[in-house]
């Protein structure tokens, strides 16, 4: 079922696609010791606007009735979140943030959703106009694979972990490993699906395609298997409902992928860590899933949203940097056409 902000949005990114394009707006830039054309930050900060308010100000729908009961009914404290704390509960760093913003703003349900919509917004903007080659496909991408509902309202508070191991980015790229594993440990304890970024922010460091890459994601979708399969996470009668996660997801994140391996010799020329990052997570995107698909679509099929994230830098890059004019548009023209249908499907 569609809403009218869904379609407004998809028409709205459409449109500043066709505004970046149209007014060539991009300014010199130097990322990451390479000199570069990037969307300037007021454009990328109006562009992801509405997204923004549909999730902080919208209907409810989706997960969004139950965060806000939650947060109606929450009577601790930070200091009682403290004295009790428990490794083994969940989420006990998101109950930190909802004191927070009830000691701020009392119990403003619209403070609440302002507050997370904007912890989940200013990563994704800042990441994507920075490290994007193209913004305005990234966030037209953003909204055609169904993460503005399905991750900024759905999975609420997975995302906002997921948020914020996407801000440490720039740490990861710079071989920072110990503040992006602190950044990684609060997110676990915003929500624990985020330990398996522990071992990712290594594995993905690597060439791709190099036999170390291919061998370490390799043992690490077996042991996530091995895990899924013996986990006592999820209860029998919740299990004996899961069929695993949609084959269709398989094909959508490995789309970009196929397309990096064609590609794989140009890229190992560019050798620009961000995009060997870049491939290396949508690799791992399309191996989660399969695991999701052959397991639990319930426990494996949230995991990929760390990972694939990345490949809405990858796919602008694939169709600006790697390919002659005339192949790279009709590549472009390929990636909307199959995200559009995946949209509408």
């Amino acid at each position: 079922m569609f809403f009218g902000n869904d379609l407004f949005l998809l028409g709205w990114t459409a449109v500043l696609a066709l505004l970046s394009y149209g007014l060539k707006i991009k300014r010199p830039e130097t990322v990451l010791g390479r000199q570069e054309e990037r969307t300037p930050l007021l454009f990328a900060v109006i562009g992801f606007l509405p997204i923004f308010w549909f999730v902080a100000m919208g209907p409810i729908r989706s997960d969004v009735f139950q965060y806000l009961t939650g947060f109606d009914n929450l009577k601790t404290t930070v200091g009682d979140v403290f004295r009790t704390w428990d490794f083994n509960k969940h989420g006990q760093g998101f109950t930190i943030l909802q004191v927070l913003i009830k000691d701020f703003f009392g119990n403003s349900r619209s403070a609440f959703r302002i507050v997370i919509a904007l912890i989940q917004s200013i990563p994704l903007v800042l990441i994507y106009r920075k490290y994007s080659e193209d913004y305005a496909f990234s966030i037209f991408l953003f909204v055609c694979m169904g993460l503005y509902d399905g991750w900024m309202m759905n999975g609420l508070r997975q995302f906002v972990a997921v948020c914020i191991i996407f801000a440490a980015t720039p740490l990861l790229l710079k071989r920072k490993y110990v503040p992006t594993l602190i950044v990684i440990f609060i997110a676990f304890t915003i929500h624990q699906s985020a330990i398996m970024m522990f071992p990712v922010i290594f594995m993905v460091m690597f060439k791709p395609w190099s036999k170390k890459s291919l061998f370490l994601m390799t043992a690490f979708s077996v042991v996530l298997y091995f895990y899924v399969e013996n986990s006592n996470m999820i209860s029998e009668e919740i299990l004996a409902t899961d069929n695993g996660s949609n084959p269709l997801r398989i094909l959508i994140t490995a789309f970009p992928l196929i397309l990096a391996f064609i590609a794989r010799k140009k890229i190992e020329e560019d050798n620009n860590v961000l995009i060997n990052v870049c491939v290396n997570m949508s690799f791992l995107t399309s191996l989660i899933y399969l695991i999701a698909t052959l397991t639990s679509g319930i426990m494996t099929g949230r995991l990929p949203i760390y990972t694939n994230l990345y490949n809405l830098i990858l796919i602008p890059y694939l169709c600006n940097k790697v390919f002659d004019k005339d192949k790279s548009q009709l590549i472009k023209l390929g990636f909307c056409v199959f995200y559009l249908a995946y949209f509408f499907i």
